[in-house]
């Protein structure tokens, strides 16, 4: 399932940057300024919303440039309602809010290397969203299990 690109436009290159190097590591993305039906629609939160369930996984792109966004903080408390495994990708210097602090924080391509590596052995356990048409749900304990080895893999605990 893809990895959804959370951004605000003006860091619209410190994302695709995200998804390229997603994309070296064969996993697949989901950007919204690659997406035509979300440039051509006035239901874009259905959109959103829609897509977020297509995915297993969100990385955040925050920079001092996220602070003014409405749509950061929407995608991701529609990713932690449906129990999608959450990162940040830091650009420059910024201080988290203290919700984001939950969740492990990247700032290098070392780091996104991590993930893409926590998420090829996550893949199986986030995969079973859908299910013979039927919808289920992931377990908050494999995506806790996620967020704390990619944390330890970040040197984020100790």
């Amino acid at each position: 399932m893809p990895v959804f690109i959370s951004y605000r436009h003006k860091d619209r290159d410190a994302a695709l940057g995200v998804a390229a190097v997603m994309h070296q590591y064969g996993i697949k993305t989901y950007l919204d300024v690659l997406d035509p039906q979300s440039q051509t629609t006035d239901q874009i939160t259905d959109v959103i919303t829609t897509r977020m369930k297509d995915c297993s996984h969100l990385i955040a792109v925050v920079s001092e440039n996220t602070e003014g966004s409405w749509w950061v903080p929407f995608e991701i408390g529609e990713a932690t309602i449906i129990d999608n495994r959450i990162a940040t990708f830091q650009v420059g210097y910024v201080t988290l809010p203290e919700y984001l602090k939950k969740w492990p924080k990247m700032t290098t391509m070392e780091h996104l290397k991590l993930f893409a590596i926590a998420y090829k052995a996550d893949y199986p356990l986030a995969f079973n969203r859908k299910l013979g048409g039927e919808s289920v749900s992931t377990s908050s304990r494999s995506s806790e299990q996620f967020h704390y080895n990619l944390k330890r893999n970040l040197g984020q605990i100790y």
